[in-house]
């Protein structure tokens, strides 16, 4: 078979000739073939414009496609976000705030592929990687202006620009992957109730069969049970006025299950509040067990579970009653 000039040309590059032809083509070639292509040499210049559809199609075979893609003029470097939502980019100029800025955008697209990922997080990882796209043209549009030399005060706007561009994808993209990972951890909390409440049950029987003697039952079960209705309700109304932060670097599975021991975590806290309120009343002489005494350790046990300092505050006050 015939060789083209432009394939003769291309030859001459063994590592982008066998990217093009063989694979696997990665970013950093397709950037390299730009360069070829935008050569003053003839020779160059012609490689390169045989080499980017071939090593576009290459790349295409292992990303599903090319999605959008800018390549700088006066400087190495680009962007391209893939079909497959991944992002890529490459700079290699100062000033160290644009690579700064470069490297945050590529770090911020990362998480959003490793936070959203799932058939139902489709929309929301589309807009994460169009943000961290647009980020980084404006960073790459920033570079060549300084590398062409442009006058200071306008490199000096288009830094700005981009600086303040990345900060506001970063703002953008974080409000996705929070919006996510408190979905996320709120269906763990729903998953870890009905659990929960078994446990209340049957240590609230084990009570009442075994130690009704020294323990209220009712109190108790009381107590324990609000308190993981307290904690219930505590994520929601964070949730609700976006005060709820999750480490949206954790699994899926990390977050879904760290939420699941959250009404868990309250009830102890509920048994804890429930300990702590029953020595204080001993302490003072007064009786256990009216209805109204229920009542109290209900709510007592519902605020514990509800806020956490609250319980550590009555942990405070135990301690105290001790020491005494």
């Amino acid at each position: 078979m015939t060789s083209t000039p432009g394939e003769e040309a291309a030859a001459r590059y063994p590592d982008l000739y066998q990217a093009a032809t063989h694979g696997p083509a990665t970013f950093r070639h397709l950037v390299q073939a730009h360069q070829l292509a935008a050569s003053t040499d003839q020779v160059a210049s012609t490689a390169g414009f045989w080499l980017i559809p071939a090593v576009a199609a290459k790349f295409s075979e292992l990303h599903g496609g090319i999605e959008k893609e800018y390549y700088c003029g006066a400087v190495v470097g680009g962007c391209l976000l893939a079909k497959d939502r991944t992002v890529y980019s490459i700079l290699n100029s100062p000033p160290p705030e644009l690579v700064d800025a470069e490297i945050a955008c590529k770090v911020i697209a990362k998480e959003a592929g490793y936070g959203l990922r799932g058939k139902h997080v489709v929309q929301q990882l589309e807009e994460a990687t169009d943000h961290a796209y647009s980020g980084l043209t404006r960073v790459m549009v920033a570079a060549d202006l300084v590398a062409s030399g442009a006058p200071a005060e306008e490199i000096a706007t288009a830094v700005a620009a981009a600086r303040n561009e990345v900060k506001v994808v970063t703002a953008r993209v974080e409000v996705l992957l929070q919006r996510q990972a408190r979905l996320e951890y709120f269906q763990g909390v729903l998953a870890g109730i009905v659990p929960t409440f078994v446990l209340v049950i049957l240590f609230g029987v084990a009570a009442n069969a075994w130690w009704r003697s020294a323990l209220v039952p009712s109190a108790l079960v009381a107590a324990i049970a609000m308190s993981a209705l307290g904690a219930t309700i505590s994520v929601i109304q964070r949730m609700s006025k976006g005060s709820l932060i999750i480490d949206h670097s954790a699994s899926r599975w990390h977050r879904t299950l760290l939420g699941a021991f959250r009404p868990g975590v309250g009830a102890i806290f509920g048994s804890l509040a429930y300990f702590t309120l029953l020595a204080g009343i001993l302490a003072g002489g007064s009786a256990v067990g009216t209805p109204a005494s229920v009542a109290v350790f209900a709510v007592t046990g519902f605020a514990a579970g509800f806020s956490e300092r609250y319980a550590t505050d009555m942990l405070d006050s135990a301690a105290k009653l001790i020491r005494k």
